[in-house]
């Protein structure tokens, strides 16, 4: 039968694997997609994503980020992070404040693997159907749960953030901007929150790409279709002679 016990030193494992990973392995994946790094905080940006009609990061042709919303959970986040290890590539993962409290194992292997991350509220209610207090209540109740879960403390700050459904008014988009968040929306969006196969999934990713030559692209760690269309979608850049930007705080 399996235990907590079990649970924790398998997870114990995995976050030696990837911590190790991460400290050794940067050149391990020839003809791996390229990376850049991008500090949001250095180059004075505030808040992005043309889907929230924000600004567009200062991405070259051809340079997507990968987000991933909604996690962490146990079944899933571990599977992607090691899709993106395999491929030698880092990305931000958004995480919802009581998700992120109830696995904080599987929130401190996303930053093990070398990942950025950010809050995406702690209820994940939309908030634009709340008052405006109890919006922003949500907001810095996540972005604490999160710097708790990954960081053990409050100490290291969790900046970025993604309003739930992607939709936030301008006045809690200014208000989370003087708490001092960054506002990170997305450009490209494969909906893979719908459940569809995974070729499916991919399908409606193309056509999207199709009409970009850059952007963030959002999927969602928590759902099961997500783990096999990660590396359809890496598979997909490198046909196109994408690269990677991750995002760092």
């Amino acid at each position: 039968m399996i235990t907590g016990k079990h649970i924790v030193a398998a997870f114990s494992a995995a976050l030696l694997s990837i911590g190790l990973w991460a400290a050794a392995a940067e050149a391990a994946c020839p003809g791996a997609l390229s990376e850049r790094v991008l500090d949001l905080s250095d180059a004075g940006i505030t808040r992005f994503g043309t889907l929230q009609k924000l600004p567009a990061l200062p991405l070259n042709k051809g340079e997507y980020v990968l987000t991933f919303d909604d996690g962490p959970r146990r079944e899933t986040t571990p599977k992607i992070l090691e899709e993106l290890q395999a491929a030698c590539l880092h990305a931000t993962f958004m995480m919802i404040g009581q998700r992120a409290e109830r696995r904080s194992l599987v929130a401190k292997m996303v930053l093990l693997g070398g990942h950025s991350i950010g809050s995406h509220s702690y209820t994940h209610r939309n908030l634009t159907t709340l008052s405006f207090d109890e919006a922003m209540n949500d907001i810095k109740r996540g972005v604490a749960a999160v710097e708790r879960a990954v960081y053990g403390n409050r100490m290291t700050p969790v900046r970025m953030f993604r309003f739930p459904d992607n939709s936030g008014t301008p006045a809690l988009i200014n208000a989370a901007e003087q708490l001092g968040l960054i506002i990170a929306s997305y450009d490209v969006s494969p909906e893979d929150w719908r459940g569809s196969p995974p070729e499916e999934t991919m399908h409606r990713l193309r056509q999207r790409l199709n009409t970009v030559d850059r952007g963030v692209i959002v999927m969602h760690d928590v759902q099961d279709n997500t783990v096999p269309l990660v590396p359809m979608v890496l598979e997909e850049l490198k046909k196109r002679g994408a690269s990677i930007v991750h995002l760092v705080q």
